[in-house]
């Protein structure tokens, strides 16, 4: 059986950081290159991932969860001082936790990762379960769909170097 994209990219990271403990240089798009780093947290737990199932989402985002309950992405440091992580997708915990922090914002918006400086992208469930695309672009454009799964979304994400590639 194939590797599953999402499988595949979160391996290649793990390779490539040493799992998380070493940082990597990527070449950023104004031609200089910055050393970045990840963070993966263990697993989720079977019991964890039933919690999510209520929700009927996309298989390869409950995937996710079996190889890291969460992940900090593209951590940049300037002068010593760390800029925190441009991505963190979300564990299971703060998926319900955000969720029902955010209830006022939609029943159908469960929200999956914080993007810095631009904020939260969601599934919206209820696009989902009608075929439609339901990856919101990130914070204020939250009412625009992406038409990409998860771990498309993801893969293009971690291949342009923590750029926002939809807005090139």
């Amino acid at each position: 059986m194939d590797e599953s994209l999402i499988a595949r990219r979160i391996r290649t990271l793990r390779e490539q950081t040493n799992n998380g403990k070493n940082t990597i240089s990527i070449l950023q798009l104004n031609g200089r290159t910055e050393d970045v780093s990840f963070k993966f947290e263990a697993p989720a737990t079977q019991n964890e991932i039933n919690a999510l199932k209520a929700f009927n989402l996309p298989d390869d985002y409950i995937e996710f969860f079996t190889y890291t309950n969460g992940l900090s992405l593209f951590n940049t440091e300037i002068e010593g001082i760390s800029m925190g992580y441009a991505c963190e997708m979300y564990s299971i915990d703060q998926v319900i936790t955000q969720y029902k922090k955010h209830s006022n914002v939609g029943n159908e918006l469960l929200p999956i990762l914080f993007l810095r400086d631009i904020g939260d992208m969601y599934i919206n469930v209820d696009r989902l379960h009608k075929g439609e695309s339901y990856l919101t672009f990130p914070g204020m454009e939250s009412n625009k769909y992406f038409a990409y799964s998860v771990s498309e979304w993801l893969d293009k994400y971690v291949v342009s170097g923590g750029n926002e590639f939809w807005n090139q």
